[in-house]
């Protein structure tokens, strides 16, 4: 089996890497402070991930693809834009010079369809993935964190749906009603 290394990729990155049909190992890392440059959030998560590949030896590496900047226009910058698209192609670049050629994108709508089993908006999709990774028996400190769970999981269920961890469907309409309030 693969180890898989799952990223949220952001400001605050959440990861997760593990086998399919494993309880998965999981945190978050801020690359650089607020007010970092753009250069030093890219060295730094570049040499993070060096050290993950020495300390975990993934054969794959996904991240939950960013939004197309037109989906967020007139709530993104050109600041976070480069950080969204900056931070895949160190990852992907630092994992290719480390000899890990299966690189993969999943997108936020297909990871929570089958995560949580429906795609709600912003908060409340953040919310039920969390309350999914804590039904799991996953203790998240953070959405960054749970969203790189969901990745983990999703791209799992790909490679061995017989040993991939299945998500159950503990949350319907009612709960995402409850957590619009």
């Amino acid at each position: 089996m693969p180890c898989v290394l799952a990223l949220d990729l952001a400001s605050t990155t959440g990861w997760a890497v593990g086998e399919p049909g494993t309880h998965p190992v999981s945190g978050f890392i801020r690359f650089a402070s607020a007010g970092a440059s753009h250069e030093a959030i890219f060295a730094r998560a570049h040499d993070w991930m060096c050290a993950k590949i020495d300390e975990c030896h993934p054969r794959l590496v996904v991240w939950e693809s960013p939004m197309p900047t037109s989906f967020n226009r007139g709530s993104t910058n050109t600041n976070t834009t480069t950080l969204l698209y900056g931070l895949p192609a160190v990852i992907g670049m630092t994992a290719y010079q480390n000899s890990i050629f299966d690189i993969r994108k999943a997108t936020t709508r297909d990871v929570r369809m089958h995560f949580i089993g429906q795609n709600p908006k912003g908060h409340i999709g953040k919310k039920l993935v969390m309350r999914q990774c804590r039904a799991m028996g996953w203790e998240v400190a953070d959405d960054n964190e749970a969203d790189s769970l969901a990745v983990w999981s999703y791209m799992c269920a790909l490679i061995e749906p017989k040993l991939a961890m299945a998500p159950t469907p503990l949350f319907g309409r009612g709960v995402s009603r409850a957590l619009r309030g």
